[in-house]
């Protein structure tokens, strides 16, 4: 049985593919925050990247001290984030979120900046 195609079986058609072939048009969807929580994820990579360089150039001691100064940084950057956060009166929630990742945000870029100056005087 052939089903003749007609004007709206071809608009439907389109719209259905268009929906789902671009997902990212519409950023009314996406959670809140996402956007945020990619920015962080990037700057984690980053931040990984320089310290994997910077622990390259050490010697064993040296990286003993800096694994152990890293992991108590991260602590305090998630500490301190969840500080800023609270302090800039999100309470809970997606604002909760925002404020968070944007708090890492900072802090990772931060620390990032002085890794790479260690790394530039090692």
């Amino acid at each position: 049985m052939i089903t003749a195609i007609t004007p709206k079986l071809v608009l439907s058609l389109i719209l259905f593919a268009f929906a789902f072939s671009r997902p990212t048009l519409c950023s009314a969807f996406d959670t809140p925050g996402a956007a945020e929580a990619a920015a962080v994820d990037r700057a984690n990579t980053e931040i990984g990247r320089v310290y994997k360089q910077l622990m390259s150039q050490l010697a064993s001691q040296q990286q003993i001290k800096l694994r152990e100064e890293q992991r108590a940084w991260i602590k305090w950057r998630d500490q301190e984030a969840a500080r800023l956060a609270t302090d800039g009166g999100a309470a809970g929630g997606s604002a909760y979120r925002v404020d968070y990742s944007n708090a890492q945000l900072k802090l990772i870029r931060e620390r990032t900046e002085v890794l790479r100056h260690r790394l530039k005087k090692s």
